[in-house]
């Protein structure tokens, strides 16, 4: 399951049409092919075991512990190879998800807020409308900042607004589209607040 989140600058940002998915980003070579140099390196390091006739315990015990951690590099790296690919296969999947059918619903989001050195860490739970009942995802979001930035924020302008996190059971926009676990998320305080204000016939 993967929540995106889109801080907008203002109320008419959180409805607007919704872009195209950001492309995954691609792993960098080396995280992606560390796993075969260190293979050859378990491989070579056997192949001179066999075919040295009568070593001594010492050579044996170096070249047994040298192939012991090149194949520990090599399923190491083999996994997080086999992880980035399933990452970049579900958000391929996602992105052609969204251009074919994506669907914009008005959802709810509950937020846990924790202060750390570089910012704020928020993560809670997203509610919305699908076509099966109402599906719910864990979320986790950073705001990048001093912790102390909601204290300046006094202005009632777009953009002291935005920088605000969302609050415990604000509504929120949702697009989702059929087939993926992603979703984007938008939120903006005002509109949250219209929204509510309309759904209670004010």
């Amino acid at each position: 399951m993967s929540v995106l989140w889109q801080q907008v600058p203002d109320v008419d940002a959180v409805e607007a049409p919704l872009d195209e998915l950001p492309a995954a980003d691609r792993p960098g070579w080396l995280r992606r092919w560390l796993w075969a140099p260190a293979l050859v390196v378990a491989v070579g390091l056997y192949v001179v075991r066999r075919t040295i006739t009568d070593p001594s315990g010492e050579v044996e015990m170096w070249l047994f512990l040298g192939m012991l951690a090149a194949l520990m590099v090599t399923a190491v790296t083999s996994l997080v190879r086999y992880r980035d690919d399933q990452r970049t296969a579900a958000e391929t999947r996602a992105a052609k998800a969204f251009a074919s059918g994506a669907r914009s619903v008005t959802g709810t989001v509950l937020v846990r807020e924790r202060t750390m050195s570089g910012g704020r860490l928020l993560s809670g739970l997203v509610s919305y409308p699908t076509d099966d009942g109402t599906a719910e995802q864990t979320w986790s979001h950073m705001l990048k900042g001093r912790p102390d930035d909601a204290a300046d924020d006094t202005d009632e302008g777009a953009e002291g607004t935005a920088a605000l996190p969302p609050r415990d059971g604000d509504p929120v926009a949702v697009w989702w589209a059929p087939g993926t676990e992603t979703v984007v998320v938008r939120y903006h305080r005002d509109w949250a607040d219209a929204v509510r204000r309309r759904a209670q016939g004010r």
